[in-house]
C-alpha cells in the first residue's frame, strides 16, 4: 500500500506544526522546508483548516498553527481523512463493474489488511510520532539558515 502524496504532505505539515507549537508557519515556510510544491501544500493545508485540525490567520503576521486538541489526534483519523480506501473497484459498491465481485474473496482478504493498516495508525497520536519535536525543530531551523544564506549571496 501506498499512501498519497496529499497524506504525505498533510502529516508533514503536521509534524512541522508539531516541532514548533508555539508559533505560526506560512504554507511557504513549510514548503521550503520540505522541498515540495506551495501550490499542493496549500490545498492540503486548507483541507487541514477545515477538517479542525489546524487554525488559519489571514494577513502580514498570518499563518498556520496547530489547533489545542490536534496534538490528541490519532494518526488514522488523518489518513482516513485524507485517503481513498477504494483498494479495488470492487471497494466501491456504486461504480463497481467487476464481474466476480459477489464471489471474489481477495476483496474480504484486502479489507481486513486494511483494517490492521489503520488499526495500528489508531494506535498513535500526532504527539506519539513527533516526541522528538527538538531534533525536528533544530532539523528545520538549519533548513531555514541555509535558504537564507542562499538568498543573500
Amino acid at each position: 500500500m501506498q499512501l498519497t502524496s496529499y497524506t504525505d504532505y498533510g502529516l508533514r505539515v503536521l509534524l512541522y506544526l508539531m516541532s514548533q507549537p508555539e508559533r505560526r508557519a506560512t504554507t511557504r515556510e513549510i514548503a521550503e522546508a520540505y522541498g515540495i510544491s506551495l501550490n499542493h501544500l496549500t490545498k492540503v493545508t486548507k483541507d487541514l483548516t477545515k477538517a479542525g485540525w489546524l487554525i488559519g490567520t489571514r494577513g502580514v503576521g498570518g499563518g498556520v498553527r496547530l489547533a489545542e486538541h490536534t496534538p490528541e489526534v490519532r494518526l488514522g483519523d488523518i489518513v482516513r481523512h485524507t485517503e481513498s480506501f477504494e483498494l479495488l473497484e470492487c471497494f466501491n459498491l456504486t461504480t463497481n463493474t467487476c464481474g466476480i465481485a459477489r464471489c471474489c474473496q481477495l476483496r474480504g482478504v484486502l479489507f481486513e489488511a486494511k483494517k490492521a493498516f489503520l488499526e495500528v495508525l489508531d494506535a498513535k497520536t500526532l504527539r506519539d510520532v513527533a516526541g522528538n519535536a527538538e531534533v525536528l525543530r533544530r532539523h528545520f531551523g538549519a533548513v531555514r539558515s541555509k535558504e537564507s544564506a542562499g538568498e543573500l549571496s
